[in-house]
């Protein structure tokens, strides 16, 4: 009988154990987090945050340097460059000190928080309000994602935890970033004017990636989006959070949904 018990009682310790563990797995897929998102003034990259600056010559980073309070040896390790010749004629991440960081918040510059599920893709656009194709047949084939017009030079953000698995220029798609997630995701930010993360790079849900330009095959400025399940593509609409605000050109494509 006192052997019994014990056998009854692992058992029920394992099932409870089970129990737990579903609990704590179950919470944690729809767990929330606090984001934060890349703006004009404060952007992040390889976990240090700073800005995008496009480099023509060494005295200009020279001043941008000075103005940010940094050391040669910052800004070239989080390029991942060596030499200094490597940086110029390219955009180049320069990070800020604790000082510039402290006085761009006092200004009402810091970056916006954005609560969200961990699993949850963002929209790559701040205030998205127009899309000019959605996902769908569009001129005898199909469109596979969203294109999302604004003007050049707007910031492309990640829309979800990931690695780059692809930075440069695709056919018609022109300078493209795409970004494996998870559960074989991966996110397409196609048509930009400038990428700034490379193959290989972990990115953060909310970080600049990209500037939106017109590159490819494109008929003006704007983000071509697509979210991607074991390479198949899914309608963006399903997996973004609502937008009341959002005006669709149902002339041009039909969505399939």
């Amino acid at each position: 009988m006192r052997g019994r018990g014990i056998v009854v009682m692992n058992f029920k310790s394992r099932m409870l154990l089970l129990v737990m563990l579903l609990t704590v797995f179950s919470i944690s897929l729809f767990a929330s987090e606090i984001i934060y998102l890349d703006n004009e003034h404060i952007q992040e990259y390889h976990g240090v945050q700073g800005k995008w600056y496009q480099v023509s010559a060494k005295n200009q980073l020279n001043a941008l340097m000075t103005r940010h309070e940094v050391q040669l040896e910052d800004v070239l390790r989080v390029n991942s460059a060596a030499q200094v010749r490597h940086l110029i004629g390219s955009y180049v991440f320069i990070p800020y000190s604790e000082k510039c960081l402290k006085e761009l918040e006092e200004k009402g510059m810091g970056r916006k928080a954005l609560e969200c599920r961990d699993d949850q893709f963002i929209w790559p656009l701040a205030d998205v309000s127009v899309l000019t194709s959605v996902f769908g047949l569009r001129w005898g084939e199909i469109h596979p994602g969203l294109d999302m017009p604004v003007p050049r030079g707007t910031i492309v953000r990640a829309a979800k935890d990931g690695r780059v698995i692809a930075s440069g220029y695709a056919g018609g798609y022109g300078r493209e970033v795409v970004i494996e997630h998870r559960n074989n995701f991966i996110t397409r930010y196609a048509h930009n004017s400038v990428n700034f993360v490379k193959v290989g790079d972990l990115v953060r849900k909310g970080q600049a990636i990209a500037l939106v330009g017109t590159t490819g095959r494109s008929t003006g400025p704007h983000l071509h989006f697509e979210i991607r399940l074991n390479e198949i593509p899914l309608d963006p609409l399903d997996f973004l959070p609502e937008n009341p605000a959002l005006q669709v050109n149902e002339h041009r494509l039909k969505n399939w949904r």
